[in-house]
């Protein structure tokens, strides 16, 4: 009896039809062997994943993944700037996929951040969670930066969206020096919104490259990913080999572009002045006041008068004359948690 996995070569097919079947008996139809497997070990069958397509080689991946690594080191010094508190910032992964995966990974409770990345034609999609989102927002209105216990179900306000714009500027700004690598990027945000209501923004079908960033703050941790479509990727595909990363990084021509600027910089006045000190007067006593009254300020005597740069605590010193004009003496910096840090003395030559 013929295996039911036989199969017929064109020949035997082409044979066949031109045979005559009515002079043929029994006795002298032959039964074919089943096809030999002698070979089936030595051939190696590839899956392939058509959702997931290969679409970059493992080199692009590796250029992109450097690039990644440098936008999370980015993304740590720019809230840190603007939380004044430590932030840490890791790249935890980097997924290929489609775009309607990486949506239905995000939930409601997710604040969704469109970033155009200009010059390329294209945009990126930020993404954080609402505890995220609440523990910089404590933190920017003057708390420790804890999440709130619980995600409130109501529409964001007007001050919370700002806020959250600006964090969604400091992701987008991360991006700058670590792609400068491979392209001159200006990007800004161009769409805020809760929950994936922006699925318009790329193609559900697009094959995506997402960048998951562990955050952390406050001894909290939290995730932030970027997503970036093929049509953005495509663009820079020639210059994420290592080696065009590696002739592409910053050079001279950069740090004498900087000494440029330094130099435009340095020319311009600022409004440098003292702060005395500052109290707490009742409006009864503020309408009553008469000369030869005294206001108690919360300066003590012993301690440096603080020094403002335009609008930020830079120095501290303390007053004198010098010839026939008030001065101030500065003895040292004032650091981000506003601690004066003392000039260090030259060492004895």
């Amino acid at each position: 009896m013929a295996s039911e996995n036989a199969v017929l070569t064109q020949r035997e097919i082409d044979a066949l039809l031109s045979a005559d079947v009515s002079q043929l008996d029994a006795d002298t139809i032959v039964t074919l062997p089943p096809p030999s497997r002698k070979d089936s070990g030595t051939r190696r069958v590839k899956p392939y994943d058509f959702r997931h397509p290969e679409k970059l080689s493992k080199e692009q991946l590796r250029g992109l993944q450097i690039i990644q690594q440098g936008v999370a080191s980015s993304m740590a010094a720019n809230f840190s700037a603007r939380l004044r508190a430590p932030v840490e910032s890791r790249l935890s992964a980097l997924e290929r996929g489609i775009y309607e995966e990486y949506v239905s990974q995000l939930g409601t409770q997710s604040v969704v951040v469109i970033i155009d990345m200009s010059p390329l034609q294209g945009y990126s999609v930020a993404a954080f969670g609402l505890d995220v989102a609440f523990g910089i927002i404590d933190r920017l209105l003057g708390g420790k930066g804890k999440r709130a216990p619980r995600v409130l179900n109501r529409d964001l306000t007007d001050i919370e969206i700002a806020l959250i714009r600006h964090i969604g500027m400091d992701i987008a700004r991360s991006l700058i020096e670590p792609w400068a690598r491979i392209v001159e990027l200006t990007p800004d945000v161009s769409e805020l919104a809760l929950g994936p209501q922006v699925m318009h923004a790329i193609p559900p079908s697009e094959f995506v490259i997402t960048a998951w960033y562990e955050i952390r703050l406050a001894e909290q941790t939290g995730g932030i990913s970027l997503c970036f479509p093929l049509t953005i990727l495509e663009q820079i595909l020639p210059k994420l080999t290592g080696q065009s990363l590696f002739d592409n990084r910053p050079g001279r021509g950069s740090r004498e572009h900087e000494r440029v600027r330094e130099d435009q910089l340095r020319p311009m006045k600022v409004v440098v002045r003292a702060r005395l000190g500052s109290a707490w007067v009742e409006a009864t006593d503020l309408a009553q006041l008469a000369p030869g009254d005294v206001i108690v300020l919360d300066q003590p005597v012993d301690e440096p008068l603080r020094v403002m740069v335009g609008n930020c605590e830079r120095f501290a010193g303390f007053p004198g004359t010098h010839g026939r004009k008030l001065a101030l003496q500065v003895e040292g910096l004032i650091d981000d948690d506003g601690w004066v840090r003392p000039f260090e003395e030259p060492a004895d030559g």
